[in-house]
């Protein structure tokens, strides 16, 4: 932006240069070649009349000196001619200039002629008086120095341009850095705060007005923002103290109950309470994960992805043998992703679990990593029942767990907490349908830009 603004301003000023300087510059010039044409006439007219007796009785004057006394005065060509034509006197090369001749005839017949030949500006008038032609003169004078003059107000003119255009520039730059810079570190400042950085407040010192309480508003944003989060923390280590300690203690006392009856309703009475437990304790830790997720933004660092699948895979192998479920890896290729250390061992462990849920005893579970130069997909595949268009759409939603309770108890927060993770670490989940019926989750990263490898 600030290079557009300075470019704009540039091109404005050149072109108002422009339109002032040319018009100027060339009616300077039309001026100073009728100045001389004007001064050429007025000598012309001065010789004319002087002229007038020398051509009806040359003997009796000095016709050359004449000529040379006017030719030194203009510093040009002096051509004097009587009435038949015949030459009284000369002095430079005009005389022998068949183009000045052509001028000098036409004088002779009673017509004044201007004009410019040769790179010189001249005037031929008749000399006589009531109508009647004596004869004729030629005054020719070098445009040079006209020209020079011209162009040196010209080269003036375009001083003075360069120079109104260097400050324009410095004042220009000055105003971009002094209006945009602040609106970068500002777009900055947003960018951090958008990545979890709380702390950062704008600079309200510089900048236009405008700016600076557009910083102002930032700031009390942001402390705002902070006031939330730190309110929203602090929630979140409160819920964990107050609902996970009573419920450990409960389960344990369960766990602990002796029952003196010996009855079987008894017995299953404890069972099911133990499993109550134990489910309620499952949805507050989902809870509490899920607050975590959507509230942080920690630093993400470069994965190795097919490392830490092989390992979910490892992890999950003994208990997808025990369910009598064949669990599957292949890996085509070695890609790195920018994550947050531990999410994706969370997600694909929310994945599988689901995955080993769904799928029937002697079926199969897979793990799939492709790459592509611009990302990395995961894929967790089941051989289960699958599910609609509309379930797979709200299968994302908290507390959502479709028409089929989870068979150990699920809360419904699983998926729910891996979306939040995936969109935190950059990327996108989607469940579509496998090719044998179940379902087949992506997950969707960009792969993460290493800078090249130093040369020795």
């Amino acid at each position: 932006m600030k290079r557009r603004l300075l470019s704009s301003n540039v091109i404005l000023v050149t072109t108002v240069l422009l339109f002032l300087m040319v018009p100027l510059a060339i009616v300077y010039s039309r001026h100073e070649h009728d100045a001389l044409m004007g001064s050429l006439q007025r000598d012309a007219g001065s010789l004319g009349s002087l002229s007038e007796e020398v051509v009806e009785h040359p003997g009796g004057h000095d016709v050359p000196a004449l000529a040379s006394r006017f030719s030194t005065g203009v510093g040009g060509d002096v051509v004097i001619l009587d009435r038949n034509g015949v030459q009284l006197a000369a002095v430079g090369s005009a005389s022998t200039d068949q183009r000045f001749r052509a001028a000098l005839l036409s004088a002779r017949t009673g017509r004044a002629v201007t004009g410019e030949l040769g790179g010189k500006a001249y005037v031929a008038l008749p000399v006589g008086s009531g109508g009647d032609s004596h004869g004729a003169i030629l005054i020719a004078r070098s445009d040079a120095g006209v020209d020079r003059q011209v162009h040196r107000f010209w080269l003036v003119l375009v001083g003075i341009g360069v120079g109104v255009l260097g400050v324009s520039v410095l004042v220009s730059r000055w105003l971009a850095i002094w209006a945009i810079d602040p609106l970068r570190r500002l777009e900055a400042n947003a960018a951090e705060l958008g990545r979890g950085q709380l702390d950062v407040r704008a600079d309200t010192g510089t900048g236009p007005p405008e700016v600076v309480a557009l910083a102002t508003t930032f700031n009390e944003m942001a402390d705002r923002l902070d006031e939330l989060v730190a309110s929203q923390r602090r929630f979140v280590a409160d819920a964990s103290h107050q609902l996970r300690t009573p419920l450990t203690a409960l389960r344990l006392r369960l766990e602990n109950l002796v029952i003196d009856d010996g009855t079987d309703a008894a017995s299953t009475t404890r069972e099911a309470a133990l499993l109550e437990t134990a489910r309620l304790t499952r949805l507050v830790d989902g809870l509490l994960a899920l607050a975590q997720a959507d509230g942080r933004r920690p630093e993400r660092q470069d994965v190795e992805v097919a490392g830490v699948v092989a390992q979910r895979f490892d992890a999950w192998a003994p208990l997808a043998a025990e369910h009598d479920v064949d669990l599957r890896f292949d890996s085509d290729a070695q890609a790195n992703v920018m994550l947050v250390p531990g999410d994706l061992d969370q997600i694909l462990d929310n994945l599988i679990d689901n995955a080993l849920d769904a799928t029937p005893r002697g079926r199969a579970v897979e793990l799939r990593t492709t790459a592509t130069s611009a990302a990395v997909e995961i894929h967790v595949v089941d051989e289960g029942r699958g599910m609609t268009v509309d379930e797979r759409r709200r299968a994302f939603d908290p507390f959502w767990q479709g028409p089929r309770p989870h068979a150990n108890g699920g809360t419904g927060l699983g998926l729910a907490i891996v979306d939040q993770l995936v969109r935190v670490n950059g990327g996108t989940i989607v469940l579509a349908r496998s090719e044998h019926g179940g379902i087949d989750a992506v997950l969707h990263f960009p792969r993460s830009v290493l800078p090249p490898p130093e040369r020795g």
